[in-house]
């Protein structure tokens, strides 16, 4: 006879996969044990069980960024489709919010499967019971606090919750709904013992009707109809993180500069101003802007002040794709759209004066980097050997930035892939990130970062021995600490503490710690030494340590 948590258990995960759930990250624990032998008999092609992947580790945090990873790799390889992650009750719980919040504001969709005590176990003192229900607040799209199952229950309730899941973290939502953006959602489920495998049936695939329909989830195909742009000489495109090609389409179209982030996938053509950040730092720069009629902002920049400062002081904004919460797009913009309206691609009556890309294209001119052994050129070198067909991952405050400033403007389909945690601009789960990135594209990939972020979350090298290993590998820029913030406004008001409070110094020995969970290491301390490391593809997790200025010789990581 089944029992009512493991009945419950498969036909959840029965009908997960049936909306395309099929990579499911694992965390070990007791209460989430119906679960979990639910999805270890899928993964192991149980008679009637569907066909899932299962990921399992052992720290909470890293799980659910590298599900963040998976689900990023999966998108970027044009297979979108949400991740699952399973955990145990508790401060287990607790670990997942920082991808949580990474997920909501950067439009990923996952969903949360966390375990919890019953009813009857709550507000009493039981052990490793606490207060889970709506424990990510605002930050999922929706939350569920389910009833455990009971032997008279009929079919159909976890199938019903699954295609809610599943509707709202991938944006398929009504206007009813209170958010309509991809992003991450809270299964928070009840479960009384007994919590083993009982060895029951797979119930039929559901047969699932869609809850929802007319999807507005954030997208960058340009099939949303609106008013055309205005038709002025002097408007600038600014492509932010997730931008698309649209954003190219829209500026040569208009004989508009186009700013591009890194991220942003429209960093090519021939209207691309790639060395916008030192042009907007320059007083030319400046004053080019401020005659600007119109500033363009599809995806959400987030990247340099100069840009911000153009956005702000914009008299005309339009916005469109402002990521996941394209609602908090600048207030004073004159039209927010959720996605590119297909008018603007649309070439103006009057053909566009192409002396005022000119403008632009000619003070970029000498604003090159120089080319001595620092963290610039560790990220020059790094896109050189990415290639067009390359999938990368970045990692947020320095090493992004310092592609920002290196990366040219690539040939419109020669672009390489560049993907990074910008939502909260945070360096929380890189690592996780990028192996899942790896494991969900089932391709080789690059990550770049700094010292800091890679011993941040250096528990994401930990890949079980059961475990499939991806190719990835991880070029740490060692400088010593966190030297983004000499450059901030810290460095001249608290020179005194500035070291050990911002620059928060380190001396990790990287190479015995790489050894410890068994990733290859070597490390670079030239342009020679590092194109000798990076000269063919990961064959597996390896890291590639490039000691730059700043880093400190004389700790025991220094030779």
């Amino acid at each position: 006879m089944s029992q009512p948590a493991a009945a419950f258990a498969r036909e959840l995960v029965a009908a997960l996969a049936v909306h395309g759930v099929e990579d499911f990250v694992l965390c070990p624990g007791s209460r989430s044990g119906p679960v979990a032998h639910a999805i270890v008999e899928a993964a192991s092609g149980a008679d009637g069980a569907p066909k899932v992947t299962l990921h399992v580790r052992i720290d909470e945090r890293s799980a659910a960024f590298l599900a963040l990873g998976i689900a990023r790799g999966l998108a970027a390889v044009g297979t979108p489709r949400p991740v699952a992650v399973l955990t145990t009750s508790g401060t287990a719980v607790g670990n997942l919010m920082p991808a949580v919040m990474e997920a909501h504001h950067a439009g990923v969709p996952l969903i949360f499967i966390t375990a919890d005590r019953p009813r009857e176990l709550r507000g009493v003192g039981a052990n490793q019971a606490t207060d889970q229900v709506g424990i990510f607040g605002t930050f999922v799209r929706w939350s569920a606090d389910i009833a455990a199952a009971a032997h008279d229950e009929p079919p159909g309730r976890a199938t019903r919750l699954a295609s809610r899941a599943a509707a709202l973290s991938t944006g398929d939502a009504s206007s009813e709904e209170a958010q309509s953006a991809p992003g991450p959602v809270h299964l928070n489920v009840e479960f009384r013992e007994p919590l083993g495998p009982d060895g029951g049936p797979w119930p039929d695939a559901p047969r699932v009707e869609p809850l929802f329909s007319g999807s507005i989830a954030v997208g960058l195909a340009a099939d949303v109809f609106g008013e055309p742009l205005p038709n002025v000489a002097r408007g600038v495109v600014v492509a932010g993180d997730g931008a698309g090609d649209a954003a190219r389409i829209v500026a040569e179209a208009h004989g508009w500069p186009l700013f591009a982030e890194p991220t942003s996938g429209a960093r090519t053509g021939d209207n691309c101003v790639a060395e916008y950040v030192s042009v907007l730092a320059a007083s030319k720069g400046r004053a080019l802007a401020e005659s600007a009629e119109l500033v363009v902002v599809i995806g959400r920049p987030t990247l340099t002040r100069g840009i911000q400062d153009l956005i702000s002081s914009a008299s005309l904004l339009y916005v469109a794709a402002h990521g996941a919460r394209w609602r908090e797009a600048p207030q004073h913009a004159a039209q927010v759209h959720a996605r590119v309206p297909r008018a603007w691609l649309d070439r103006p009556q009057e053909a566009p004066d192409q002396g005022w890309v000119a403008l632009w294209l000619e003070l970029a001119q000498g604003n090159t980097v120089a080319n001595e052994w620092n963290a610039h050129t560790v990220a020059a070198q790094w896109l050189t050997a990415l290639g067009a067909d390359g999938l990368a991952v970045v990692g947020s405050s320095g090493p992004i930035r310092a592609i920002d400033r290196v990366a040219p403007s690539w040939p419109v389909g020669r672009a390489p892939q560049l993907l990074a945690n910008r939502g909260l601009s945070g360096i929380d789960g890189t690592v996780s990130t990028a192996v899942g990135v790896a494991l969900g594209a089932r391709r080789p990939v690059e990550a770049l970062m700094g010292d800091v972020t890679f011993l941040h979350d250096v528990g994401g090298l930990l890949v079980g021995p059961l475990e499939e290993r991806p190719h990835v590998r991880i070029v740490v820029v060692n400088d010593g600490g966190g030297t983004i913030f000499s450059s901030l406004e810290h460095s001249e008001a608290a020179q005194a503490h500035l070291k050990r409070v911002f620059t928060t110094p380190h001396d990790v020995q990287i190479a015995p710690l790489c050894a410890a969970y068994g990733a290859g290491y070597s490390r670079a301390e030239s342009v020679a030494e590092l194109r000798m490391a990076l000269r063919r593809k990961p064959r597996a997790i390896e890291v590639v340590e490039a000691i730059v200025a700043g880093h400190n010789e004389s700790g025991p990581s220094g030779r």
